[in-house]
């Protein structure tokens, strides 16, 4: 009757690792050269058909690199399992390749703040033409389709970096979109129009940046998850015979994982091999109806 806890998948060799690792870098790989080429392709854009806003965009562009690159040493480490040294496996390093993603967004944005702000007051001497639209066209497809690519594998294996790294993209569509609204303004005379696209580019990447350090700040503080995923583990709990009542339900993400620490009631009669085997009922209901669980430590009290 008693049903014995699995291996934790923290200390396991979790057979989807693999696969999320592989689909991880697939992607991420094709944002690499993908942001490679935009970065040349606005750049070469900005500087012959005159744009600044096309030139900060390039940068920004640039910066997706960077954030490229602190992706790929996260999908390397995180799906290592737990160790003597780090008992809770590595997940971790997805959040601080997240942190390290909106960092770098967060200072490429204020770079070309300072840069467009001033060319508002002091134009540079660039010379408009519609030799930049095509290049910012390609580059709003382009990155909207690795946005779609990348939130689709990040939601599907609950991968912190990857998330990130997809609002990276998106932030680079939409700022795209601002040099593209800019330039066009400004063909038509309003020279101004291309540095206040450019001041909206660095203010959207500012936010951006600021909105993934605070997420993954929630995660490193080991903030609570969704009220969603907390009603399941309960749900789980609650079905376990023996379990009278649950309190101290305390979870934290570690990656694309969360563990889970429970206190739960049951009768004060029965003996200790009981009330263990209800723990272990517990634990493995648990990980069985919440896919995101990884690790579950129940603790027994008499009710």
């Amino acid at each position: 009757m008693t049903t014995e806890p699995r291996e934790s998948r923290l200390e396991a060799a979790d057979p989807l690792i693999e696969v999320r690792a592989r689909e991880g870098l697939r992607v991420t790989w094709a944002g690499v050269w993908t942001n490679a080429i935009l970065s040349i392709a606005k750049l070469m854009g900005g500087f012959l058909g005159g744009s600044q806003a096309l030139i900060a965009d390039g940068l920004h562009s640039l910066s997706d690199l960077a954030s490229d690159g602190f992706v790929l040493i996260a999908l390397r480490f995180s799906g290592q399992p737990a160790d003597d040294r780090h008992p809770y496996g590595h997940g971790r390093a997805e959040t601080a390749a997240a942190f390290g993603v909106g960092f770098v967004l967060l200072i490429a944005g204020i770079f070309l703040l300072i840069r467009s702000v001033g060319d508002l007051w002091i134009p540079r001497p660039y010379h408009l033409n519609f030799l930049a639209l095509p290049f910012i066209i390609a580059a709003i497809a382009a990155k909207e389709t690795l946005y779609w690519l990348t939130i689709r594998v990040g939601r599907r294996t609950h991968n912190q970096a990857l998330l990130a790294n997809a609002w990276h993209h998106r932030s680079d569509a939409y700022s795209s979109v601002a040099a593209l609204a800019g330039i066009t303004f400004a063909l038509f005379g309003y020279w101004w129009a291309d540095a206040l696209a450019a001041s909206v580019v660095a203010a959207l990447v500012i936010w951006a940046g600021l909105k993934i350090m605070t997420d993954s700040f929630d995660d490193i503080m080991d903030a609570a998850p969704s009220e969603e995923v907390r009603e399941g583990i309960l749900t789980a709990l609650e079905g376990v015979e023996g379990v009278r009542n649950i309190h101290r339900l305390r979870i934290r993400r570690l990656g694309p994982h969360l563990v889970v620490d429970v206190h739960i009631m049951v009768d004060p009669e029965i003996s200790v091999a009981a009330g263990h085997a209800i723990a272990h009922n517990g634990e493995n209901a648990v990980e069985d109806q919440v896919d995101e669980v990884s690790e579950v430590n129940v603790h027994v009290e008499p009710a």
